[in-house]
């Protein structure tokens, strides 16, 4: 292992990353305007009366502490070395994370999920974590909502000056000084965990994205 990735591993460097990482979005949520998109049928979960599972793309999920309903809200997060540091950034914000992924029906996570989802806290999922590919839904989420008999709620955010890094998911990197849109969308209900779901949820996450962005001129 090279001497960097040595370096980013250890927690002192992981803390200090968390406080200038979370530094940022905090800043970057001060000197933005923002609007709430909200569809009717999910105010009733982003209101707290009801929890649901929280489905964002992963290059859209900088400002993720910016959702936080009433409800607890537990981000799951992969054991690669981002994912420990991104834990550490949701920490700041007082959102807790489930390690592992939600690709492989049988896991511990998925369980902790479950268990999670039915004792009424909500959960954040990237569907298409944490190597892609981009904006395409795995399997995972459909068997969460099947299982915890929880609707998928769309969510994503657009913002009017910003920049799209070159990784895999075209990750937005929001900058200060402009307008945020987040927009949360219909709730998706899972009645079988089947390739329908899977591509429902998909083109319900797609369109959101393309909507978002449209609303900026992008």
């Amino acid at each position: 292992m090279s001497f960097s990735k040595r370096l980013l591993k250890h927690p002192r460097t992981q803390s200090i990353l968390s406080y200038l990482l979370a530094g940022y979005i905090r800043l970057v949520m001060v000197t933005n305007s923002k609007k709430f998109d909200i569809h009717p049928e999910a105010e009733i979960f982003m209101d707290g009366q009801k929890n649901a599972i929280f489905a964002f793309w992963h290059g859209r999920m900088m400002l993720l502490p910016a959702i936080n309903p009433p409800r607890k809200m537990h981000v799951l997060i992969s054991e690669h070395r981002d994912g420990k540091l991104i834990s550490r950034v949701i920490g700041r914000f007082g959102q807790d994370t489930v390690v592992g992924s939600s690709s492989r029906g049988g896991t511990e996570a998925v369980r902790n999920i479950v268990r999670l989802l039915k004792k009424g806290d909500n959960i954040s999922i990237t569907p298409d974590g944490p190597r892609g590919p981009n904006q395409q839904a795995e399997m995972g989420i459909v068997t969460i909502a099947r299982l915890s008999q929880k609707p998928v709620l769309p969510v994503t955010f657009s913002a009017s000056k910003h920049k799209r890094l070159k990784s895999w998911d075209r990750f937005m990197v929001a900058k200060p000084f402009g307008r945020i849109v987040f927009c949360i969308g219909a709730p998706v209900i899972v009645e079988q965990a089947d390739e329908a779901a899977r591509i429902a949820i998909e083109k319900s996450m797609n369109h959101l994205v393309e909507y978002a962005d449209k609303l900026q001129g992008i």
